[in-house]
């Protein structure tokens, strides 16, 4: 169990960014400079601990509460570490009367803006349930299976995947944040190319989604009958289509990833300057069973525009500027037109 994106903004807005001890009213983000970003020296302290043998922790309160909105009290680290130090006098009792006190000096003290919380609080829905669907936090591990030497898509991750796009676009946006709007249809178009290209040759099981290994049905021809060399051409030729293609969708989930990390940017600016501080950026990790490596892809510079990814055909050509790419070229087979097309 975890402090949910909700549950992190509720605590926050409703303290004002302040310490809720009495009399300290610390100010508890500490803006951005010219050369660093803001600063989050705040805290979400649990009224009862997380764990039973945590301060106040012996109480009957169920797990899965623990670390809910009435369950949670923002302090400055100061504070926060007297309270717990000092838990026979700061009893569950009074950390939930200093909590009500102090949301309730904010309420009645400071100017708030009712449309803007609507909106937050719409945006925070909208991105827990893209944190669901795309299994955001688990995202390093379940596509370690797409860049390892599997190559696969976990059925249960690749299923999920399928709603989003219809998810993002079907949404009633406020439009009060715009860039986070489109860095989430920036993730829609790569996960759209994504599905499009790996659809040139699927296959599955019970696992998940794979690629057909297309190039295997010129062996199966060359070994049956006495074939020429052109055939052996083919064959070569297919093998080369096909290691393309593998680099192309690793690429396009590098693509995705970026894609990822840039929507995480926005929920920081504008939602919840928090948001994975802890954890930090998204990472992605490629290897076999002897040997691994981690990568960190991002938009970098002149790349961080409303949309960066301008489509399949421009990706492969500019894919080699990117911070890391597996395959180069274009293939103009996945640009065919349909007989409904010409």
């Amino acid at each position: 169990m975890s402090i949910s994106l909700k549950t992190h903004k509720m605590i926050w807005g409703r303290s004002g960014n302040m310490c809720s001890f009495p009399e300290c009213k610390m100010q508890l983000v500490v803006d951005e400079t010219s050369t660093d970003d803001p600063s989050i020296i705040g805290e979400e302290a649990h009224i009862i601990a997380r764990k039973v043998n945590g301060p106040r922790g012996k109480h009957p309160l169920k797990k899965e509460k623990r670390d809910k909105y009435d369950n949670l009290i923002l302090l400055c680290s100061i504070h926060h570490k007297i309270v717990d130090d000092q838990e026979q006098k700061y009893t569950i009792e009074k950390l939930r009367e200093y909590k009500n006190s102090h949301e309730t000096w904010i309420k009645d003290n400071l100017v708030t803006d009712d449309k803007k919380i609507r909106d937050d609080e719409l945006y925070v829905t909208y991105i827990e349930k893209f944190i669901e669907l795309t299994d955001l936090n688990n995202w390093t591990n379940w596509t370690s299976f797409v860049f390892g030497s599997s190559e696969f898509f976990p059925k249960e991750q690749f299923d999920s995947l399928v709603k989003v796009p219809n998810y993002i676009i079907s949404r009633i946006w406020p439009k009060r944040y715009k860039l986070l709007e489109s860095s989430l249809i920036n993730f829609k178009n790569v996960l759209n190319d994504i599905f499009r290209v790996y659809y040139e040759y699927p296959n599955e099981n019970s696992n998940g989604y794979y690629t057909r290994k297309f190039y295997r049905d010129y062996q199966r021809e060359r070994f049956s009958h006495n074939v020429d060399a052109y055939s052996h051409q083919i064959e070569n030729k297919a093998l080369e289509d096909y290691n393309f293609h593998i680099s192309l969708i690793e690429d396009l989930m590098l693509e995705l990833t970026r894609a990822l990390n840039y929507i995480c940017d926005y929920i920081r600016a504008y939602i919840f300057e928090g948001f994975r501080i802890e954890e930090g950026v998204i990472l992605i990790m490629r290897g076999d069973f002897f040997s691994t490596k981690s990568y960190r892809v991002e938009y970098r510079d002149t790349q961080r525009i409303e949309l960066p990814y301008q489509g399949l055909r421009n990706f492969m050509k500019d894919r080699t500027t990117r911070d890391l790419c597996f395959g180069e070229g274009i293939n103009e087979n996945y640009f065919k037109k349909m007989p409904w097309e010409e």
